[in-house]
């Protein structure tokens, strides 16, 4: 059994390719993108469930940015439970636009595959990068 870190680790790195990091989602996995009910409209938030909810999810993520710098700062955990934290930089595809943050998820783990995750996120700075001018 990995410890819910390497499997975090694992999914994190192999993101690029939605294939691979969809091998580490649980089948009755929970994921929440910034806002589990968002009020704010933005296509990345919400929840979804499952393998098929999570390729919906990554598709968004590989049609919309273009990832300029991902940097891990830190992975924490134990057996079940992970968190990491670092920051991003993407370029919007559809505005061209910079956006830079720091980020952080934590995740629990069933069956060395993940069965929760929640994202965290500069929200209003992803909602002014996707303002067309």
């Amino acid at each position: 059994m990995k410890k819910a870190e390497q499997i975090l680790t694992q999914y994190i790195q192999s993101m690029s390719n939605p294939e691979k990091a969809l091998s580490y989602v649980h089948e009755d996995a929970k994921f929440i993108a910034a806002k589990e009910h968002p009020s704010t409209k933005h296509h990345f938030y919400g929840t979804y469930r499952g393998p098929e909810g999570v390729r919906n999810l990554l598709s968004k993520f590989q049609k919309d940015l273009d990832t300029q710098e991902f940097t891990i700062h830190k992975i924490i955990g134990d057996e079940l439970t992970a968190f990491a934290w670092g920051k991003f930089i993407h370029r919007i595809r559809t505005t061209n636009k910079l956006f830079e943050s720091y980020w952080a998820v934590v995740v629990e783990v069933e069956d060395d595959k993940i069965k929760f995750f929640q994202g965290f996120e500069d929200t209003a700075g992803l909602e002014e990068s996707f303002k067309k001018e």
